[in-house]
């Protein structure tokens, strides 16, 4: 490679051949403002020009001796170039040996000047050169200048990147004053907004959307030479075929385009709702990207680095991710179904269509010993990533098998027990040891464990007790209760005909009452019915469940209470009573009944499904009050800490009854903290060796938001009720890439980088940046590592504040000063920005903090 050697500012400078003057400076630490330039597209003259576009309902038609080479950028990069003696953009122009470049002369800043006025004339600019701006609230109702709203920056006022560089350039006081343009804006398309009257027209969107995206769902043309940007094929994102990426918000540097959900991202939750809400952590955009790029093997490697428990949860993961999911608001808006990705049959079909080898046990021991207590997902997870992290660990399981629930609860038509072997089998293979029959509290206790030498100890025995409801005749023979109806079946206790010809009541509206339910209907049930207090919408069951159920012929009866069992020859007497509300006002189970309307349904079996509960026998004989409340464990949400050191817990234990993915979740804290516990790093990641150059071009799509969502495909009611084979088919190959297709992949906006902006005045917290500062009036602000603001002071004496705040100790890493002869004013702006960005008040550096 020929490397060029020049001279920027008087330093010599050494960069490969080809290498833009702007990267030449920045790979010498020399800032020069841009706007129409970005990091990872080509400059402006690359724009491929559209035949026509869209701004709002306008077709914009380019002209037909248009030449995007006769368009100059945003001008604001201009350097001056020694060596012709001509001024030339930094961002298109190539070093050549010996160029002397000049970026900082009094002549460069004020051609710059010249070329920011051209774009600020057509771009409010009213609140950047107001001297208030920094506190002022953008678009409220009042303004101190009293400046109309339309001749007023947006809501990206104090966090825009056209601001911060015309804060650095300069806008000149001859600039054209702004004048409203009435263009069109789009605001009821999906996730994005998009203002022509604040666009810059730096092409930046579009380029993004071309080069880097390939979807070309924005264009450019010219017009009577003026450049003009809007959306191609039609007046909405939608008709131009748009992928919502959000790429092209991502790289807006005004407040043209931004996100509907706030006016620029801020974190996780925002940008990648999925990812964010899975309680495993687990990368869902990479792996329904290598789904739809027809890998299902590197797709559920993804997927086992933070799921050990992946091929089950494909059959039974409750998928909150998919309640996040933004596809959902572009079903809503585009008046299609509300439908997410299907994340969890993407999830189903990488696990059932890949081969995940067996773990090895890890060299690294630590010769530290964990107690695992049951075997459900908590216990599983837990034990899991503490066996990889070189701990020695043992489960404790009362049953012959591992599983917990997912074992002894689920049915078999949800969730096969090869699929469930799977899984587990490839955990021991971590080095695990099993210890099965033996229950906590009565075979085994914690005094034992301690005294076999266990550092910690992890409780996840789960809620395996059904809750009992006290009433007249629930004490009959022909009473089951829920939970333990469906562990004697999973344990094959009860014949394939069970409920021949007889009539099966099922009370509760959850997920154990539906599972209950169809399975009584496989036991040959004649007649099954579920009734419960709550409207069909208030039903706690998954819809699909209860869906199904009635698929199958199972009635459902809503709104009503049991208020007593009457047996009369040989048949039971369910005794209803209408219920009126179900939840009181602050939403707690409360609920109301109408006894003057009654009903009597009669039956051969009632299945109680209104709850669970802990097995509260080895609560006691471990002497476990004090962690216990209301049949729950008390544990911190975070670590999964009990208030007995060494003792952890997780699962429907301390959450109550969740979820197989909550407790997986549980059972991830629980390890990372058990680690730290035990001297270790609290880091249980595994790495996967998945490329994280991340494909940045997804390309056209026809029809995009359009697409529906491929559901699963099911077994006939007729055949599925007949037994307990699986009723959920797994994805085809054209299925899952065809869904996988549908993904807005989200997370790749946040791999796109950031221009790099204005140098900070910042100086580091030090007694040598301490000594020269003046003795003056002004207003003093002190910042963290991240050179975040944390303190903001006015003061009468800069020096004075800043040295006291030293010798007292202050915990900063930056800070800054102003001089202001009215420090208060300024200092009033300055809190002001402050609680507008932060939504508090930062400290005061006295005793007036308790007034904030």
């Amino acid at each position: 490679m020929n490397y060029i050697n020049i001279k920027i500012n008087n330093n010599a400078v050494s960069v490969p051949e080809g290498t833009t003057i702007l990267n030449a400076a920045l790979e010498a630490g020399i800032y020069i403002p841009v706007l129409c330039s970005h990091p990872d597209i080509e400059h402006f003259n690359t724009v491929e020009l559209s035949d026509f576009i869209y701004q709002g309902e306008n077709k914009i038609v380019n002209d037909s001796d248009a030449d995007i080479s006769n368009i100059r950028g945003c001008g604001v990069c201009v350097v001056w170039n020694d060596s012709t003696g001509a001024f030339v953009p930094a961002c298109k122009v190539a070093v050549t040996d010996g160029m002397v470049i000049q970026t900082d002369s009094e002549t460069v800043r004020k051609r710059r000047q010249e070329n920011l006025a051209k774009i600020m004339a057509t771009h409010p600019h009213a609140c950047l050169t107001c001297a208030q701006h920094e506190g002022c609230i953008p678009m409220t109702d009042t303004c101190a200048n009293n400046v109309t709203k339309i001749d007023r920056c947006c809501e990206l006022l104090n966090r825009c990147e056209i601001q911060k560089v015309a804060d650095y350039v300069g806008i000149p006081s001859e600039t054209q004053r702004y004048r409203f343009r009435d263009l069109p804006i789009l605001n009821d398309d999906p996730l994005f907004r998009f203002d022509f009257n604040i666009c810059i027209s730096c092409g930046r969107c579009v380029r993004v959307c071309q080069q880097v995206k390939g979807v070309y769902a924005l264009g450019a043309v010219i017009q009577n030479g003026e450049f003009k940007i809007g959306t191609t094929k039609g007046p909405h994102f939608n008709d131009a075929e748009c992928r919502f990426c959000g790429s092209c918000v991502e790289v807006c540097p005004t407040g043209a385009l931004t996100d509907k959900k706030s006016y620029r991202l801020k974190d996780e939750s925002e940008y990648v709702p999925c990812r964010a809400n899975c309680p495993g952590e687990v990368d869902i955009p990479q792996y329904v990207r290598l789904v739809a790029e027809g890998n299902p093997q590197l797709s559920a490697e993804v997927i086992a680095s933070r799921l050990p428990l992946g091929s089950i949860l494909g059959k039974v993961c409750f998928h909150p991710c998919e309640i996040h999911c933004k596809r959902n608001e572009i079903s809503e808006i585009l008046g299609s179904k509300r439908e997410s990705i299907n994340i969890r049959l993407l999830k189903d079909y990488a696990m059932t269509n890949s081969q995940l080898p067996d773990h090895e046990k890890p060299n690294n021991r630590t010769n530290k010993k964990v107690a695992v207590i049951g075997s459900g997902p908590a216990g599983l997870t837990s034990a899991y990533f503490l066996a990889l992290k070189g701990h020695d660990v043992t489960i404790f399981e009362k049953e012959t098998e591992l599983g917990g629930m997912m074992r002894y609860g689920i049915p078999r038509y949800r969730l096969p027990a090869s699929v469930l072997d799977r899984d587990i089998n490839r955990i021991l293979s971590a080095g695990i040891e099993v210890k099965t029959n033996l229950e906590f509290g009565k075979d085994i206790d914690f005094n034992q464990m301690k005294q076999s030498g266990f550092d910690a100890i992890f409780v996840g025995t789960g809620l395996s007790k059904s809750k009992k409801l006290q009433i007249i005749g629930s004490d009959t023979n022909s009473v089951l209760w829920g939970v333990d109806f469906l562990n004697q079946l999973a344990k094959n206790n009860l014949a394939d005909d069970y409920f021949v010809s007889k009539k099966v009541i099922v009370i509760g509206g959850g997920n154990v009452a539906t599972d209950a339910a169809r399975c009584a209907l496989r036991l040959k049930a004649d007649l099954v019915t579920i009734i419960c207090l709550e409207q069909f919408n208030e039903m706690p069951a998954y819809k699909n469940e209860i869906d199904e159920s009635l698929e199958e012929g199972i009635e459902i009866r809503n709104g009503w209470g049991v208020s007593e069992l009457q047996t009369q020859n040989g048949r039971t007497f369910v005794n209803l009573q209408l219920c009126t509300s179900v939840f009181n006002e602050q939403g707690s189970f409360s609920p109301q009944f109408d006894k003057s309307v009654t009903d009597s349904q009669k039956c051969d079996y009632v299945i109680f499904c209104i709850g669970q509960e802990a097995d509260h026998d080895y609560i006691y004989s471990n002497n476990m009050d004090a962690i216990f409340n209301r049949g729950l464990i008390i544990a911190n949400s975070q670590l999964q800490e009990t208030a007995i050191r060494g003792v952890f817990a997780g699962g429907d234990i301390v959450s109550g009854p969740a979820s197989v993915i909550d407790a997986l979740g549980a059972g991830r804290r629980a390890a990372k903290a058990i680690d730290l516990f035990l001297g270790g790093d609290g880091n249980i990641e595994i790495q996967t060796n998945i490329d994280k150059n991340f494909k940045m071009f997804i390309g056209k799509k026809n029809g995009f938001g359009s697409i529906e969502r491929v559901n699963s495909e099911l077994l006939p009611p007729e055949l599925r009720k007949n037994g307990f084979e699986t009723v959920e088919a797994v994805y085809s190959q054209a299925q899952a890439l065809y869904e996988a297709g549908r993904c807005l992949q989200c997370d790749l906006r946040q791999h796109l980088r950031h221009n790099t902006l204005p140098p900070d005045d910042f100086l580091k917290f030090i007694v040598d940046s301490i000594r020269n500062l003046p003795e003056t009036e002004g207003v003093v602000q002190l910042m963290d590592a991240n050179k975040e603001v944390f303190l903001i002071k006015g003061c009468d004496n800069i020096k004075k504040t800043v040295s006291d705040f030293f010798n007292d100790g202050q915990q900063a890493y930056y800070f800054i000063y102003e001089e202001d002869k009215m420090f208060t004013k300024r200092e009033s702006e300055l809190l002001q920005q402050f609680l507008q960005k932060h939504g508090k008040m930062p400290d005061a550096g006295d005793d007036m903090d308790d007034l904030f």
